[in-house]
């Protein structure tokens, strides 16, 4: 009753007649306006849930009367990178993808004489990698009357967004996925992929990164890996490095001088991710340094979006299921080197 007077004195000060306004001016000049445009100001987060035209926060604010800018505020996405530095393969036809190891190199060849053919060799070794996509998928339910009222297109949205959100749980699996039904990660210590004998502590702390950590790090990776490696680090652990210095003061952080060109710690490029760990405590994983390359993704379904507009019809909604079917995994162990805590 106060919001009620309050708004009648506002349009009585003006000589404005409640009777004289537009249906649409009418209705904003009511206290349940007033309360969920307020509400709509100090909004900062989209609530995730079945959405629907009714309530506001669910989608209406994008439905007439109040006229909406054509942007969408948001915060920023993540940054998602290891599809595009890895190998790909897609599965066609077969429910896994195998690979042929070489489990050991002959042994070195024998100095000897003209006619002589040097000893027999019993260390060459093949083996079998096997990888089977597993599936993931997301489902989101609209109201119709959302998508036929809405001022912008938000069944093109919700597709945008479920990219984005397959992306992100590929990402997190393939750093630090268990291998059970999804990926392997690289900050996984399994025999299947990155081991243990690849972890370098040396020189670090319990609980800060160092710069010989680094250089122990970076000289564990044979040179032929580290014309491609990249260090892989979370924004947290970025911080601690760019603040290192060698014996001369100078800074292992490298930032580019050359537009387009990637930042460098100890010459290698790096990359940011909010997924992988940092946690600086005694025995905990930091970083990486990876050629990317030897990182294998199998895909056998790409990603789709089925569109069920019978399904919910009870409701007056529209259904959108996201599947894909994927699988990833080191496949070769000495072209990665974790950073490791004391």
């Amino acid at each position: 009753a106060a919001e009620q007077r309050s708004i009648d004195e506002f349009l009585q000060k003006r000589g404005i007649e409640r009777n004289n306004l537009s249906t649409a001016a009418q209705r904003r000049a009511t206290p349940e306006y007033a309360r969920n445009f307020r509400k709509f100001l100090g909004a900062t987060t989209m609530e995730e849930r079945s959405l629907s035209a009714g309530l506001d926060s669910e989608g209406g604010y994008t439905v007439l009367p109040i006229q909406m800018a054509a942007g969408l505020i948001k915060a920023a996405d993540d940054m998602v990178f290891v599809r595009q530095y890895a190998s790909k393969e897609t599965v066609e036809g077969a429910a896994a993808l195998g690979m042929t190891t070489l489990e050991a190199d002959p042994a070195d060849a024998d100095w000897t004489t003209e006619l002589q053919t040097g000893d027999e060799d019993s260390t060459m070794a093949f083996g079998k990698r096997e990888q089977q996509p597993h599936p993931f998928a997301k489902r989101i339910k609209i109201s119709k009357k959302l998508i036929r009222a809405s001022t912008r297109n938000i069944e093109s949205l919700v597709f945008e967004r479920l990219g984005y959100k397959s992306g992100v749980t590929e990402e997190k699996g393939f750093l630090t996925g268990n291998g059970n039904q999804r990926p392997l990660g690289i900050y996984t210590a399994s025999a299947d992929g990155v081991t243990t004998a690849r972890d370098v502590s040396a020189d670090n702390t319990a609980t800060e990164i160092t710069g010989d950590g680094l250089i122990n790090a970076k000289f564990a990776l044979k040179g032929q890996y580290l014309r491609e490696a990249r260090w892989n680090f979370h924004r947290d652990a970025v911080k601690q490095i760019t603040k290192l210095k060698d014996q001369n003061d100078q800074y292992l952080w490298l930032p580019s001088l050359r537009e387009g060109e990637p930042d460098r710690i100890l010459g290698i490029p790096y990359d940011m991710s909010e997924f992988a760990p940092n946690t600086f405590t005694t025995g905990q994983y930091v970083g990486a340094l990876c050629a990317w390359r030897y990182y294998q993704i199998v895909d056998a379904l790409g990603m789709t979006i089925q569109v069920l507009t019978e399904l919910y019809a009870e409701t007056n909604q529209n259904g959108y299921i996201l599947r894909k079917e994927t699988d990833g995994a080191p496949v070769l162990a000495e072209a990665f080197v974790r950073v490791k805590l004391a």
